[in-house]
């Protein structure tokens, strides 16, 4: 079986989403429309806060979330520290995209917060995809 047909029929069978979030509207609907067109359900948001009111609600059903590092509202690590302070199992992998990687300084702060992938911008599509696909197969796998 191809990467495709195996994350496909995992997103499709449990049916939870991906939490997305950019504060760059352009690029927060660019990947929306990638990753949806790749059988990926996309639960977009511009503003981290209203992501994190989003995720309370529905923590359970959400398997991965895809968020920018330099946001204005919040910065993606603070982000992410308010979703591990509710996700206290880690159960949701977390990937950052960046324009920011400076020494390992990125790197040592995402062994703190149990980041799963650091993508360095600019990012192609398809790289995000396959990114995507290795996480989502990695849960499928060990659940």
């Amino acid at each position: 079986m191809s990467i495709e047909t195996n994350t496909n029929d995992y997103a499709n069978t449990i049916n939870k989403y991906i939490l997305l979030v950019d504060d760059e509207k352009d690029i927060l609907e660019l990947y929306t429309e990638y990753l949806t067109s790749n059988g990926l359900k996309i639960i977009p948001f511009s503003d981290p806060m209203e992501a994190l009111n989003y995720l309370h609600g529905n923590l359970n059903n959400c398997s991965l979330v895809i968020t920018d590092y330099q946001m204005d509202q919040m910065s993606g690590f603070d982000f992410i520290k308010n979703i591990r302070g509710i996700d206290v199992n880690f159960i949701i992998k977390i990937i950052v995209i960046t324009a920011y990687i400076k020494n390992n300084l990125l790197i040592d702060k995402s062994n703190n917060l149990r980041i799963d992938k650091i993508i360095e911008k600019p990012i192609l599509l398809e790289k995000l995809k396959d990114e995507v696909k290795m996480l989502l197969l990695s849960i499928s796998f060990y659940n």
